[in-house]
């Protein structure tokens, strides 16, 4: 039986307005109603996440920031991870050639050394204003804590920053396309699958229990996990690959929970009348 729904935020559960259709609010309540869990995974920090929650009137664990962090349903934080900060900082010198938005995210900003109009437009896009910190290199010297570095511009120059990291850093980070335009930097070994496993670990959850919707190439990590993994019709052909399904909606893949659960009571009838 699958008893935990782990989902993704942009472009998998919200729709382009950062908005929950109400397909998708029938879909989560079927759930609750029939005693399935929700967590939320998202390269958004966990304050953002709690307001997807607030507005759709649900409960749920959050793993946010790639995986960096994970809150269980009542507020306790059961995981923080962080860059090592000679790394951070040697990254953050690397960065300083491209001219791409640059975040450096903590558990609760998403901080930017400069406004421009590019980020004016990055900024629409998030639920939280940039933290503004002209002096973010001498704190990052100083070990300030961040957990993810967050690119966003044309996408062959973001594969260019991904091809120079691996090659001048390797084994020290995990690198991928968030979205079309976004490229996340994250310490090496952390990821939505890793926090998953770990949460599902402290829930007393199997994998085998568990349901992953996703669209992108940081929900890779987390399809692998379990073979109840969906990906959305929107995403990349190769993330797509990763999946063992391919739906048009949340509220669809809800239906395959429903229908496999369905099928797994009905065995267990079956086999308890023999």
């Amino acid at each position: 039986m699958i008893k935990l729904i782990v989902s993704d935020l942009d472009g998998t559960l919200l729709d382009h307005h950062k908005k929950v259709t109400e397909r998708e609010l029938n879909a989560l309540r079927q759930a609750k109603e029939a005693g399935i869990t929700l967590c939320l995974a998202s390269g958004r920090m966990n304050m953002e996440m709690q307001k997807v929650l607030q507005d759709i009137q649900h409960q749920g664990h959050s793993v946010s920031q790639n995986g960096a962090f994970i809150h269980l349903v009542d507020g306790t934080l059961l995981q923080a991870k962080l860059f090592e900060p000679s790394i951070a900082h040697q990254v953050f010198q690397k960065l300083k050639a491209y001219d791409v938005v640059k975040l450096i995210c903590t558990g609760d900003a998403n901080i930017i050394e400069s406004i421009s109009p590019a980020s004016d437009e990055i900024q629409a896009r998030m639920f939280e204003p940039f933290l503004l910190k002209s002096e973010i290199e001498q704190s990052l010297k100083d070990a300030f804590p961040i957990c993810k570095f967050s690119l966003f511009g044309r996408v062959d120059v973001l594969l260019e920053i991904k091809k120079v990291l691996e090659n001048e850093l390797p084994d020290q980070l995990d690198i991928y396309l968030a979205d079309k335009d976004c490229l996340d930097i994250m310490p090496h070994q952390v990821s939505k699958g890793t926090s998953i496993l770990t949460l599902i670990a402290h829930l007393g959850f199997k994998p085998e229990e568990v349901a992953c919707f996703g669209d992108s190439f940081n929900d890779v990590s987390m399809f692998g996990i379990t073979p109840h993994s969906f990906a959305m019709h929107t995403a990349h052909a190769d993330v797509k690959k990763q999946a063992a399904y391919t739906v048009n909606s949340v509220s669809e893949a809800i239906a395959h929970v429903f229908a496999f659960n369905e099928k797994k009571t009905t065995e267990h009838k079956g086999s308890t009348v023999r």
